[in-house]
């Protein structure tokens, strides 16, 4: 697996390497692959081409990341960092620093083409097209990889046409917005997405989520919430009951569930190389050191500790003491949970470190020289995710909290996706005005009797059964009701889903739908820094949020 792909693919791929020390986009070469009569005409081949393919994800997995955190509100850049890591997370990168090179996501996509010039999707063998589903797994990867491009860039080279020279080559192609670009990947989709692929894979981004995502960004909430249905329905997705407790009102010690929800509740990933050999990604030397390179924000660590937990008994709520237990939790025994950061005494002094890479990760023959801490091993995560089953769920939420239906979206937080708490009348849980539709369904009897709520997971039992704290406000117009349920999902976000690669999309997302735009992102990320009001007056003008 750690070969790129057979012969006659690779051979472009390491064309592609040798040029790759070039200026891009400055010729004017439109030098692109010669057909030949070569077809991939068997499963055996197009699986180690596609595998090929995504090993080249690689490279990238680091910055899909930091470029995902950095510029969020949820991480910052320490002393320590490289001068490039605390340019990103100061909006100040410039076209060298090696976090803006584009080279390895259009070695990706350019590799996507080859495989789809090759693949001979009119096989037929006992009436199935049998590599159609590998031509549409790699149009989702290479549509994925635009995407990823598209948000950090604010616009993309946009070609299909596999290319042999291709940074001599890029310059002749169309410069695509964002916006555009959006559009175009849905329609590039939409034709497949009703194509029920079971891919045994988590290496394969779900056709169906991504293109969730790409309705989501065009405010088409409506298809992105039957999308997203789909894809829980098909696959049997919930929210496990995996939480992080209080064994007692005197919060004296804590029940540790959550923790490995990172790696256990996958769905698609960024896979990795194991070996000091290979190319590895760096994660959690950076996180988990002495000289740590990237650290929680202390408004992030502050959010998490003054969140309020509420400790359950069979009667009801009886204690509503702080913290979210997803973070790490500090008891009267100096008790440590939770999978987000930790607290950590590193030669006399505390440090507050981002603990989920580390436990994630695994050890391997090898040293990290630049670590200090991590001394027995090197400790490498094999797989990056990219999708989980909470991104799947709060999405769904905020489609649906979109579409107009607060209520429903709010039960995801609150009470878990069941049919005792979606549609069962007597619960008064969910507004029947806002059911009816296909994806808002939710059959007894069936797996989703296993879904849990988001919050309990890190906010304590009570959070299904109070009835005073966490409720959605008496406010005055039903859009009010809306603004704030999309808050609480963001918030969420930040506790479910914290230093994995999201948080900048989720604000770009969320803030360009907002009346306040880009003050309310700029808000957000602000307080981050020491510099706060310099740093929002530069953030209040969009073109500092894309790379150059």
């Amino acid at each position: 697996m750690k070969k790129n792909i057979k012969t006659f693919f690779l051979a472009a791929g390491l064309l592609f390497a040798f040029n790759a020390c070039q200026d891009m986009l400055n010729t004017n070469s439109s030098l692109i692959a010669m057909e030949d009569e070569y077809k991939i005409t068997n499963e055996t081949e197009a699986l180690y081409a596609l595998n090929g393919i995504i090993y080249e994800l690689v490279p990238v997995a680091d910055r899909y990341v930091l470029m995902g955190e950095l510029r969020g509100d949820l991480m910052t850049a320490s002393e320590f960092a490289s001068v490039e890591l605390q340019d990103v997370n100061r909006f100040s990168v410039s076209s060298v620093n090696e976090y803006a090179d584009k080279r390895a996501y259009y070695n990706v996509i350019n590799n996507c083409n080859f495989l789809l010039q090759k693949l001979d999707t009119s096989l037929v063998m006992q009436n199935e097209k049998v590599l159609l589903r590998y031509h549409v797994l790699t149009k989702t990867l290479r549509a994925w990889t635009y995407f990823q491009l598209g948000q950090m860039y604010g616009k993309v080279t946009y070609f299909t046409q596999p290319i042999l020279d291709l940074e001599a080559s890029l310059a002749q192609y169309p410069v695509v917005e964002l916006e555009e670009l959006a559009d175009i990947l849905i329609n590039e989709l939409k034709p497949y997405a009703s194509i029920f692929i079971n891919w045994p894979s988590s290496d394969i981004v779900p056709i169906r989520i991504f293109l969730g995502d790409l309705y989501l960004y065009k405010n088409d909430y409506r298809t992105a919430a039957a999308l997203y249905y789909d894809e829980i329905f098909d696959k049997r997705y919930v929210i496990y009951d995996n939480y992080n407790r209080w064994t007692n009102t005197n919060m004296e010690g804590v029940t540790v569930g959550h923790s490995f929800t990172y790696s256990g509740e996958r769905i698609a990933s960024i896979p990795g190389y194991t070996t000091t050999q290979d190319f590895h990604n760096r994660l959690v030397g950076l996180s988990i050191n002495s000289k740590p390179s990237i650290v929680p924000s202390a408004n992030y660590v502050r959010f998490m500790s003054e969140a309020l937990y509420l400790f359950a008994v069979i009667n009801g709520v009886v204690a509503a003491p702080s913290g979210d237990l997803r973070g790490t939790v500090r008891g009267s025994n100096n008790i440590q949970a939770g999978d987000a950061y930790i607290y950590l005494t590193v030669k006399g002094n505390q440090k507050c470190l981002i603990y989920k890479y580390l436990n994630a990760s695994f050890g391997y023959d090898g040293v990290d020289p630049e670590n200090d801490i991590l001394t027995d091993a090197l400790y490498i995560q094999t797989r990056i995710p990219v999708y989980r089953h909470p991104h799947l769920y709060l999405r769904f939420a905020e489609a649906l909290n979109r579409l107009g239906k607060p209520t429903l979206a709010f039960a995801v937080l609150k009470y878990g996706l069941t049919y005792a708490n979606v549609s069962d009348p007597l619960t008064g849980k969910v507004n029947p005005d806002e059911l009816g539709e296909a994806f808002t369904r939710f059959p007894q009897a069936t797996f989703f009797d296993n879904n849990r709520s988001m919050a309990a997971r890190g906010r304590g039992n009570g959070i299904p059964i109070d009835k005073e704290f966490f409720i959605i406000p008496d406010l005055p117009a039903k859009q009010d009701s809306i603004l704030w349920v999309e808050d609480r999902i963001l918030e969420e976000m930040a506790a479910e889903t914290p230093f994995e690669g999201n948080r900048f999309f989720d604000l770009l997302r969320i803030s360009r739908r907002r009346d306040n735009h880009p003050a309310y992102m700029a808000e957000k990320v602000a307080v981050k820094y020491s510099d706060k009001d310099a740093m929002k007056a530069k953030l209040m003008d969009l073109n500092s949020w894309f790379l150059p």
